[in-house]
């Protein structure tokens, strides 16, 4: 997996002789770049862009490391709220927790997710 803040970086030093592209593994687009200067500094512009917004992605189709790890600590934060509103459910049927208690709970946890 490439980084994005690693793509980035070498976009906006390099990018005009193709190193972008060759990290992500766009060869054949490195090669251009590096013949004509980024095409006459044109791609290397639109290159910054498109790898700063996302849509510029490595060629094997993967995702960038540090999206995934945005994902991973997203759907754990929602696994976690999901498992304290089921417990705090069986706090509130055996009686532990009154209602009140168990709607400030409840809307807490909804809000995180």
């Amino acid at each position: 997996m490439k980084n994005k803040t690693t793509a980035l970086i070498l976009s906006i030093l390099a990018g005009g002789i193709g190193v972008d592209r060759f990290y992500l593994g766009y060869t054949g687009m490195g090669v251009l770049k590096l013949l004509t200067g980024g095409c006459f500094g044109i791609l290397w512009i639109i290159d910054i862009v498109n790898i700063a917004t996302g849509k510029l992605l490595p060629a094997d189709g993967s995702s960038y490391e540090d999206d995934m790890a945005k994902k991973n600590t997203a759907n754990s934060e929602v696994q976690d709220s999901f498992a304290n509103l089921e417990k705090a459910a069986k706090l509130h049927e055996q009686g532990t927790l009154s209602d009140e208690e168990y709607s400030k709970i409840k809307a807490e946890l909804l809000e995180k997710i």
